[in-house]
């Protein structure tokens, strides 16, 4: 079969190639930015400064494209609407951030400039992935953004752990890559189409598929689930968080999380959510179970670390529960996407500003801090342990902070969706959270030192982006309603 059958290819307008500039103008970069990195001097200046200036270019071009007519390309593979290009938006957002955190953590960390092209290649995925509606290039898109990750996990090459780390996601990466392209295909043999829209209309119209299809689903609702890191899917994902380095850690927790549910979101609104079809009650029923199995398990298990990036991987497991719940809610309520996307990104940024603060305090290929470690550190370093402070209560969910205002909007279109006794649970183990969040804190504030102490490392490029996710933090948790307004505007 023909190539075209699936992409099919049509001449390009102006307002088309401008749509698509972002992305051209981030792949570029990536490529400037592989080769200024081999200067044998200032190989990693120069990597960090092309990386950023081009992805700065990138968000300038997409905030201008941000208004303009809703575009469709190949055949309507990829699909540029006021909603997909403002996720790119914060997938660019964060990568500025990632790469700024790299800056030093790189040179400390033993990590090759490649990284920062890696980063770029990286976004270029989660853009092309959050902008179509195609599984097999929603496929190709998950595979560009994967193995750039897979060798930044293993990047540190002076660390075991990284290694480790690096072959467990590996491992996890491809199995779910496996299960997305074998359940697509199973999905295209029972249906006879890839673009999402078409399945959706095919499905509305007969409301009997055969068994291939459900089988197929079950493998791409499977893959998904991998990918978000929710329970019984979550595997190696605390081990892959404190092995890699705690830049790509954050990275990682921010810009992957993000651009993974976006994805799981078209899947699930889609193929999932169409209530003439009952036998997909068992799939949204396993979404239900996975969310609150997430909850329940992320928030307890954390309590029990003493290790406090392992303490975050166990706690974004905990949110992707509470994520699984908005999810579970949008076929029923049409503010849920809305609150969806809001609780992504606030939770991203105080994230990634956790991680920021935890790299200024880690030796060489530490595998991770120890809470003993951490004991009189915000008395001796106030305005770090103040960040970290912010960035804790965040997630938390603690009012005048942005993870508030997304916790709340989230929890509200899931009551409004009717999805009570799911939303009793996750304010439960939000109490639960409480804890350990405020466990850090007091052993930041209220220990006494120890021999052990961690000793601050002066990184300016950790610094900028603790500043910045900072700043954000409270301004989004104090003035919320402009950008509350404009998520409602482009979701229309």
């Amino acid at each position: 079969m023909n190539i075209n059958n699936f992409f099919p290819l049509t001449s390009l307008t102006a307002a088309e190639y401008f749509n698509l500039l972002p992305l051209f103008t981030i792949s570029f970069g990536a490529l400037i930015s592989l080769l200024c990195g081999t200067h044998k001097t200032k190989g990693h200046g120069l990597a960090f400064s092309c990386s950023f200036l081009f992805l700065l270019a990138a968000l300038v071009q997409t905030s201008y494209a941000l208004f303009m007519t809703d575009i469709t390309l190949l055949g309507g593979t990829l699909v540029y609407s006021p909603f997909t290009k403002t996720v790119s938006m914060m997938i660019i957002l964060f990568t500025l951030l990632g790469v700024v955190l790299t800056y030093g953590q790189d040179l400390k960390e033993g990590l090759l400039s490649e990284i920062y092209a890696l980063m770029l290649f990286a976004s270029a995925g989660m853009i092309l992935m959050v902008s179509t509606n195609h599984l097999l290039f929603m496929f190709i898109a998950l595979e560009i953004m994967s193995l750039a990750i897979y060798v930044m996990v293993a990047m540190r090459r002076g660390s075991r752990f990284s290694s480790e780390a690096g072959l467990k996601y590996f491992i996890l990466g491809g199995l779910a890559s496996a299960l997305f392209l074998y359940g697509s295909s199973l999905i295209f043999g029972a249906l006879g189409s890839f673009e999402l829209s078409t399945l959706h209309t095919v499905l509305k119209e007969s409301t009997t598929p055969s068994i291939i299809f459900y089988i197929g689903l079950g493998f791409v609702v499977a893959a998904m689930l991998f990918k978000v890191g929710a329970f019984p899917f979550h595997g190696w994902l605390p081990d892959v968080y404190q092995g890699a380095a705690t830049n790509v850690t954050g990275f990682m927790g921010a810009a992957v999380k993000f651009t993974a549910f976006i994805a799981f979101a078209k899947v699930v609104q889609y193929l999932v959510f169409i209530e003439a079809i009952l036998p997909l009650r068992w799939f949204q029923n396993f979404i239900w179970f996975s969310a609150a199995a997430s909850m329940i398990y992320g928030n307890f298990v954390a309590i029990s670390q003493n290790e406090i990036k392992r303490m975050l991987s166990f706690s974004t497991i905990a949110h992707t529960g509470y994520l699984l719940l908005g999810l579970y809610a949008m076929n029923l309520s049409e503010q849920s996407s809305q609150a969806l996307v809001l609780y992504l990104f606030f939770y991203a940024i105080a994230n990634m500003g956790a991680f920021a603060v935890i790299s200024l305090f880690e030796e060489k290929n530490q595998k991770d801090l120890h809470l003993e470690q951490i004991s009189g550190l915000g008395i001796k370093h106030p305005l770090l342990g103040t960040l970290l402070t912010i960035f804790l209560l965040s997630m938390a969910g603690i009012p005048l902070t942005s993870g508030f205002i997304g916790k709340y909007g989230l929890f509200s279109t899931a009551v409004m969706a009717g999805e009570i006794p799911l939303v009793i649970l996750a304010v439960l183990t939000s109490v639960v959270s409480v804890f350990y969040y405020l466990r850090v804190i007091v052993y930041l504030f209220m220990k006494q030192g120890t021999s052990e102490m961690a000793k601050y490392q002066r990184l300016k490029g950790a610094s900028a982006a603790a500043f910045i996710s900072a700043l954000a933090t409270i301004q989004f948790g104090l003035f919320p309603k402009a950008i509350i307004q404009f998520i409602k505007m482009i979701a229309k």
